[in-house]
C-alpha cells in the first residue's frame, strides 16, 4: 500500500476553521525595518483588505507555533523529531547508501523511481516531516493566513496600541542611555479568522494538530514577538472540524498500523463530510489526543 504521505492518492481530506481571539496585546512584527511612513520603532505586520491597511497573522508564523510545538510533544514521547529549520531536517541529517536522504530521493525521482521515493521518505523522516514538510517534500498540513474578517469577508475593527519600553543592560542591570523604543501591537479583544486544512492524516496526527491547539488555547503556547512581556495569548472561538475520507459513518478508520479507529458519535453528516460544531470540538479533539498518546510510533522509528 502506498504511505499516507504520498500525495499521489487523495484518502483523507481534513477542514478545521474557526477565529483566533487575542486575550492579550498580540504582535506580529513587520520585521527589522519599520515599513515606510511608520511612526513607530517596531511595527506590526499589515495586509490591504477592501482598500483599508490592517493587521493579520500570516500563516507562515502559525505553521511555525504549530511545528515547534509539536516537535516538543513528539520528543516527550521519545520520538525522532527535527525541527525544520535550514539544514537541520530529516532531508540533510539521515543517511541513504551513503548519501542525505534528499540526495537519495532526487537520485530516485532522476531515474522515474517515484513509488520508491516516497517509500524511502516514509521509512525515513519523522513525523514532524512528512505533517509539515521538508526540502522538496511538501506537506499534508496547510495554514491560512488569518484575516480581521467575519463570514461574509467584511473587514472586523482591530484596535492598535503602541507601548514604549526600554532596553536594559544585561551585564549592568542598567538602562541603555538613549534605548527607548516604541513597540506597535494590536489590543485584546480583536479577531482573526483562520482555517487548517490537511490531507491523509492518520487519527494519530490528528491528535498531534489537537494537542497543539489545545494548548494554545489553554494559554500555554503563545502567537507572535515580546511573549515573555505578556503578549500573543490567545484563545480560539467558532471552532468547528471536518472530515472525509477513510470514514465509516461516525468512524474515522486507521490509516496505518500504528493507528486506531476514532468513534465520533456527536458528529453530524453532510454531503460525505463527518462535521462537529463548537459544542463538541472540544471533546471530538480529546478523542484524537488520546490516540496520539497510545501511539507506538516508536516501533515505526525503530524500523527506519
Amino acid at each position: 500500500m502506498i504511505p499516507w504521505s504520498s500525495h499521489r492518492i487523495l484518502r483523507r481530506e481534513i477542514e478545521i476553521h474557526g477565529y483566533i481571539l487575542a486575550e492579550s496585546p498580540l504582535r506580529v512584527g513587520a520585521g527589522r525595518d519599520s515599513p515606510l511612513g511608520s511612526t513607530v520603532d517596531l511595527a506590526i505586520i499589515r495586509i490591504r483588505l477592501n482598500g483599508i491597511n490592517v493587521p493579520y497573522i500570516p500563516g507562515s508564523s502559525i505553521k511555525g507555533v504549530f511545528r515547534s510545538v509539536a516537535m516538543s510533544l513528539a520528543l516527550e514521547k521519545g520520538l525522532d523529531a527535527c525541527s525544520g529549520l535550514s539544514r537541520q531536517t530529516c532531508m540533510d541529517n539521515k543517511k541513504v547508501e551513503g548519501k542525505t536522504l534528499l540526495e537519495f530521493i532526487q537520485e530516485c525521482l532522476r531515474k522515474g523511481e517515484n513509488d520508491k521515493a516516497i517509500r524511502k521518505f516514509h521509512e525515513k523522516s519523522c513525523v514532524l516531516c512528512k505533517l509539515f514538510g521538508a526540502p522538496s517534500f511538501t506537506g499534508h498540513v496547510n495554514f491560512s493566513d488569518a484575516y480581521p474578517i467575519d463570514e461574509e469577508g467584511n473587514v472586523l475593527d482591530v484596535p492598535v496600541g503602541v507601548k514604549t519600553g526600554i532596553a536594559i543592560d544585561r551585564r549592568t542591570g542598567a538602562v541603555y542611555r538613549g534605548a527607548l523604543y516604541q513597540v506597535e501591537f494590536v489590543q485584546p479583544g480583536s479577531k482573526f479568522k483562520f482555517s487548517i486544512r490537511a490531507t491523509n492524516l492518520p487519527n494519530y496526527c490528528i491528535g498531534l494538530i489537537a494537542k497543539v491547539l489545545r494548548m494554545l488555547n489553554d494559554g500555554w503556547v503563545r502567537i507572535g514577538g515580546f511573549k515573555t512581556r505578556g503578549f500573543g495569548k490567545i484563545k480560539f472561538k467558532s471552532l468547528s472540524f471536518r472530515v472525509r475520507g477513510e470514514i465509516d459513518g461516525y468512524s474515522l478508520n486507521p490509516i496505518d498500523e500504528f493507528d486506531e479507529r476514532v468513534d465520533v458519535d456527536v458528529a453530524e453528516i453532510s454531503n460525505g463530510w463527518l462535521f462537529v460544531s463548537e459544542e463538541s470540538v472540544w471533546d471530538v479533539f480529546k478523542l484524537f489526543e488520546e490516540v496520539w498518546d497510545r501511539a507506538n510510533l516508536k516501533a515505526q522509528t525503530k524500523r527506519s
